[in-house]
Protein backbone atom coordinates (compact mmCIF):
# COMPACT_ATOMS: atom_id res chain seq x y z
CA UNK A 1 0.00 0.00 0.00
CA UNK A 2 1.41 3.61 -0.84
CA UNK A 3 1.33 6.19 1.66
CA UNK A 4 -0.07 9.83 0.91
CA UNK A 5 0.29 12.22 3.49
CA UNK A 6 -2.51 14.13 3.76
CA UNK A 7 -2.38 18.10 5.39
CA UNK A 8 -5.33 18.81 7.15
CA UNK A 9 -5.74 22.96 8.63
CA UNK A 10 -9.15 21.85 10.06
CA UNK A 11 -8.97 18.75 11.27
CA UNK A 12 -11.81 16.15 12.57
CA UNK A 13 -12.33 15.17 16.43
CA UNK A 14 -13.07 12.32 15.22
CA UNK A 15 -9.57 11.98 13.68
CA UNK A 16 -7.78 13.12 16.96
CA UNK A 17 -10.19 10.23 18.66
CA UNK A 18 -8.39 7.60 16.46
CA UNK A 19 -4.72 8.70 16.90
CA UNK A 20 -5.01 9.48 20.47
CA UNK A 21 -6.38 5.37 20.87
CA UNK A 22 -3.47 4.23 18.98
CA UNK A 23 -1.08 6.38 20.89
CA UNK A 24 -2.47 5.61 24.57
CA UNK A 25 -2.39 1.80 23.66
CA UNK A 26 1.07 1.71 22.67
CA UNK A 27 2.16 3.78 25.93
CA UNK A 28 0.55 1.69 27.82
CA UNK A 29 2.18 -1.48 25.94
CA UNK A 30 5.60 0.28 27.22
CA UNK A 31 5.01 2.31 30.16
CA UNK A 32 1.79 0.97 31.99
CA UNK A 33 -1.18 2.63 33.08
CA UNK A 34 -0.76 6.87 32.70
CA UNK A 35 -3.37 7.34 35.60
CA UNK A 36 -4.97 9.84 33.25
CA UNK A 37 -7.60 11.99 34.62
CA UNK A 38 -9.04 15.54 33.38
CA UNK A 39 -9.60 17.93 36.19
CA UNK A 40 -11.06 21.61 36.83
CA UNK A 41 -11.74 23.92 39.26
CA UNK A 42 -14.07 26.40 38.32
CA UNK A 43 -15.71 29.34 39.54
CA UNK A 44 -19.24 29.97 37.82
CA UNK A 45 -21.15 33.17 37.62
CA UNK A 46 -24.16 32.77 40.18
CA UNK A 47 -26.52 34.06 37.87
CA UNK A 48 -26.14 32.07 34.38
CA UNK A 49 -23.76 29.32 36.08
CA UNK A 50 -21.28 30.27 32.75
CA UNK A 51 -17.47 29.43 34.11
CA UNK A 52 -15.76 32.94 34.87
CA UNK A 53 -12.68 31.83 36.13
CA UNK A 54 -10.49 28.69 36.58
CA UNK A 55 -7.93 26.01 36.10
CA UNK A 56 -8.07 22.80 33.58
CA UNK A 57 -5.19 20.55 34.07
CA UNK A 58 -4.68 16.31 33.34
CA UNK A 59 -3.01 13.81 34.97
CA UNK A 60 -0.78 11.57 33.36
CA UNK A 61 1.85 9.45 34.51
CA UNK A 62 2.47 11.27 38.40
CA UNK A 63 2.40 14.48 37.11
CA UNK A 64 -0.34 17.13 36.70
CA UNK A 65 0.32 19.21 33.35
CA UNK A 66 -1.77 22.75 33.85
CA UNK A 67 -3.38 23.20 30.72
CA UNK A 68 -4.78 26.65 31.24
CA UNK A 69 -5.87 29.40 34.13
CA UNK A 70 -8.07 31.61 33.75
CA UNK A 71 -8.67 34.83 36.25
CA UNK A 72 -11.47 37.00 34.87
CA UNK A 73 -9.93 40.44 34.50
CA UNK A 74 -12.43 42.41 37.73
CA UNK A 75 -11.05 39.24 39.87
CA UNK A 76 -7.40 39.76 39.34
CA UNK A 77 -4.61 40.89 41.86
CA UNK A 78 -6.96 39.48 44.44
CA UNK A 79 -5.36 35.83 45.24
CA UNK A 80 -8.41 33.84 43.15
CA UNK A 81 -5.94 32.64 40.68
CA UNK A 82 -3.49 30.99 43.57
CA UNK A 83 -5.97 29.73 45.32
CA UNK A 84 -7.65 28.04 42.23
CA UNK A 85 -3.84 26.91 40.84
CA UNK A 86 -3.71 25.81 44.72
CA UNK A 87 -7.12 23.56 44.82
CA UNK A 88 -6.04 22.06 41.51
CA UNK A 89 -2.59 21.18 42.79
CA UNK A 90 -4.12 19.82 46.38
CA UNK A 91 -6.70 17.39 44.16
CA UNK A 92 -3.98 16.39 42.18
CA UNK A 93 -1.27 15.57 44.67
CA UNK A 94 -4.13 13.35 46.61
CA UNK A 95 -4.25 11.41 43.95
CA UNK A 96 -0.60 10.65 44.09
CA UNK A 97 1.35 13.34 41.98
CA UNK A 98 4.50 14.46 42.42
CA UNK A 99 4.70 17.50 40.71
CA UNK A 100 3.22 19.80 38.30
CA UNK A 101 4.27 21.50 35.31
CA UNK A 102 2.91 24.42 32.43
CA UNK A 103 3.88 26.42 29.43
CA UNK A 104 3.09 29.97 29.82
CA UNK A 105 3.95 32.94 27.22
CA UNK A 106 6.09 35.99 27.40
CA UNK A 107 3.22 38.18 27.54
CA UNK A 108 1.83 36.70 30.29
CA UNK A 109 3.06 37.20 34.15
CA UNK A 110 5.44 34.43 35.21
CA UNK A 111 5.97 36.28 38.28
CA UNK A 112 2.43 34.82 39.35
CA UNK A 113 3.80 31.53 38.81
CA UNK A 114 7.31 31.79 40.74
CA UNK A 115 4.82 33.53 43.51
CA UNK A 116 3.06 30.21 43.74
CA UNK A 117 6.26 27.80 43.67
CA UNK A 118 7.10 26.78 40.04
CA UNK A 119 10.52 27.20 38.91
CA UNK A 120 11.37 27.94 35.32
CA UNK A 121 13.28 25.41 33.51
CA UNK A 122 13.12 26.10 29.77
CA UNK A 123 12.02 28.09 27.22
CA UNK A 124 11.14 28.54 23.25
CA UNK A 125 12.08 31.59 21.35
CA UNK A 126 9.86 32.89 19.86
CA UNK A 127 9.92 34.74 16.22
CA UNK A 128 11.81 38.17 16.57
CA UNK A 129 9.15 41.04 16.96
CA UNK A 130 8.43 42.91 14.41
CA UNK A 131 9.39 46.88 14.22
CA UNK A 132 5.65 47.67 15.45
CA UNK A 133 5.11 45.07 17.94
CA UNK A 134 7.63 44.03 20.97
CA UNK A 135 5.43 41.32 22.35
CA UNK A 136 7.62 38.68 24.11
CA UNK A 137 5.91 35.36 22.46
CA UNK A 138 8.82 33.23 24.11
CA UNK A 139 6.90 29.98 25.49
CA UNK A 140 8.11 29.38 29.16
CA UNK A 141 8.77 25.90 30.76
CA UNK A 142 7.94 25.89 34.37
CA UNK A 143 7.90 22.93 37.49
CA UNK A 144 6.35 22.57 40.54
CA UNK A 145 7.49 19.76 43.07
CA UNK A 146 5.09 18.37 45.78
CA UNK A 147 6.48 17.75 48.84
CA UNK A 148 4.61 14.89 51.02
CA UNK A 149 2.79 13.40 47.74
CA UNK A 150 0.52 10.84 47.83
Amino acid sequence: MKQEFFLDWSPDARDHAALLQRLVGGNLTRGGPSGHRNMAVMLRDPDTGDVVSGVWGVILYGWLNVEMIYVDEPDRRQGLGSRLLASVEDAARKQGCIGSWLIAYGFQPAGFYEKNGYRQFGELDALPPTSSDSTDRRALFYRKSFPNAG
